[in-house]
């Protein structure tokens, strides 16, 4: 299995957005996937599952006045503790009998209300949510691969100073792609879309071509300046780090191809990365791993 650090940054935004609504039932894309399938049976249950609680509340009050009720006649100080408690319960118990369907009621108002505020909040972090899902599924493939391999996800980095690309007139102050991938044929960027067709063809959204070629470049001579990035030396001078650009599609692909970067289904990812005939030692592979971890802006693990 590949080595991996970092979280992917849609994740890490769903979570923040959902904990600003109060909401902390999900731990993972999947819980989420999970919730929505299962919303409206949910929904449908509350009834039922408010009834059983408040069963079991008052279940609860008559047990705890039936193991008091025997203390009471052990001595004059348990007679009035145990008999305060036997008051308390008694009272807590007559009230939700007597008001039963009003509680009841009222309980599963307050459910409903809260599950239709997380349905509603889910929703409205749709887009949010499908680059999670799309990214977890990138992850999970490239996890596949041998523990020769190191991936940094969410990887960012600020150039001071900044990488100037003269063909584009372009002044790089800093990067961000969703995986960066360390192996023994050099590094690769990968960027996950999970666009559907329509988003494919949108002439508005910003190519992810132009974006991650842009991050490419500046990697490149960031990593190929380095005094020390790791390597060993070899005597016919010094080594090149070689890097590739992926766009990996999660959901429709563009017909096209691109140049210098290659657009895969996830299904063919693995199987390109490993294509490459090895370059690099486990050592050295390792060394830029720890050189680029360094360099990002990643918080340390």
């Amino acid at each position: 299995m590949a080595i991996v650090v970092g979280k992917i940054q849609p994740l890490k935004k769903l979570r923040e957005s959902l904990e600003r609504q109060g909401i902390t039932r999900f731990n993972s894309v999947g819980d989420i996937n999970l919730f929505l399938m299962s919303y409206d049976t949910e929904k449908r249950d509350i009834p039922s599952a408010e009834k059983s609680k408040l069963d079991s509340e008052i279940h609860t009050l008559q047990e705890s006045i039936e193991v008091a009720l025997p203390r009471m006649n052990e001595n004059l100080f348990n007679r009035i503790y145990y008999g305060t408690k036997v008051k308390y319960y008694a009272y807590q118990k007559n009230k939700l009998e007597t008001y039963y369907d009003k509680i009841l009621s009222k309980r599963c108002d307050e459910s409903i209300k809260k599950l239709e505020h997380i349905k509603e909040t889910v929703d409205g972090l749709y887009p949010v949510i499908s680059g999670a899902i799309g990214e977890n599924a990138v992850v999970n493939e490239l996890s596949l691969l041998p523990d020769t391999y190191y991936l940094i996800n969410d990887f960012s980095v600020t150039f001071n100073p900044p990488i100037f690309n003269r063909k584009n007139n372009d002044r790089i102050v800093s990067i961000q792609v969703d995986h960066l991938l360390i192996g023994p044929a050099g590094v690769y960027i990968i960027e996950t879309k999970n666009w559907g067709a329509q988003s494919v063809q949108n002439l508005d959204l910003r190519s992810p071509v132009d974006q991650i070629k842009r991050s490419s470049y500046a990697l490149f001579v960031s990593l190929n300046s380095a005094s020390d990035v790791g390597l060993a030396q070899h005597h016919w001078g010094r080594k090149r780090v070689p890097i590739r650009s992926i766009i990996a599609m999660t959901n429709s692909m563009p017909r096209e191809e691109f140049q210098h970067v290659k657009v895969l289904s996830i299904s063919k990812i693995n199987a390109y990365i490993t294509y490459f005939e090895p370059i690099f030692s486990n050592t050295e592979v390792e060394g830029l791993f720890n050189h680029l971890y360094r360099l990002s802006n990643n918080p340390k693990e």
